[in-house]
């Protein structure tokens, strides 16, 4: 089993680099979209309605639906920022209508305590953002439905070549740790950030003591 590990490892981490792929371009696209509309809704009072429905409506969207729209409806010779429809396009599209509707919604958040000088809480929008994106790399996972060559696809390819159960059991086992502990530190990072965070706010806003 140590031996197939050995052998297995270097093609997990393959399929996980794809799945930070994916999670760093739907990052950006929401960032691209999810800003400016957070700007509409704040300076523009008769924006504020529509943006927040239309936010709504994405959250409310099934990213599995919205997938498999982009790769078995969109014709196959559309081109996005340079780039065919294909499944990794297909998962990143699906992936990027939630985080604009995440960073919209932060970024609205933000940019009222930037209005309002609360500096510290404005900040919070940098832990948010990279929650989102952990939630998306751990998300992305579905892509191995359309073959993506992610962690998750990877892992049931290598299943699949194992006859004894006992030897897949050990292999998802292994896979789920070793997510496990990436994804439990880089929580705990960001939970740390946040008390950090809060911390400097509550120093912040203490009244002084008369002299």
């Amino acid at each position: 089993m140590i031996d197939l590990l050995r052998s297995f490892l270097p093609a997990l981490m393959a399929g996980f680099a794809v799945n930070l792929q994916i999670a760093a371009a739907a990052t950006a696209i929401g960032l691209m979209l999810g800003l400016p509309l957070a700007l509409l809704r704040h300076n523009i009072p008769g924006a504020r309605r529509p943006i927040h429905v239309f936010v709504r409506l994405m959250q409310a969207a099934p990213t599995y639906a919205i997938m498999f729209f982009a790769l078995n409806a969109l014709p196959r010779n559309m081109i996005l920022f340079d780039t065919p429809i294909t499944g990794l396009v297909a998962v990143v599209l699906a992936q990027s209508v939630y985080l604009t509707s995440y960073i919209e919604e932060n970024g609205h958040q933000a940019i009222e305590c930037l209005s309002r000088s609360e500096i510290e809480q404005a900040m919070l929008f940098i832990p948010n953002l990279v929650r989102g994106f952990i939630v998306v790399v751990m998300s992305s996972g579905f892509a191995a439905a359309i073959g993506v060559s992610e962690a998750v696809g990877v892992t049931m390819r290598q299943a699949e070549q194992l006859h004894a159960v006992g030897e897949r059991v050990l292999l998802f086992l292994f896979v789920i740790a070793l997510f496990a502990s990436v994804f439990g530190a880089a929580t705990a990072l960001i939970g740390y950030a946040l008390r950090h965070m809060a911390a400097g706010a509550s120093v912040a806003f203490t009244p002084q003591s008369a002299e």
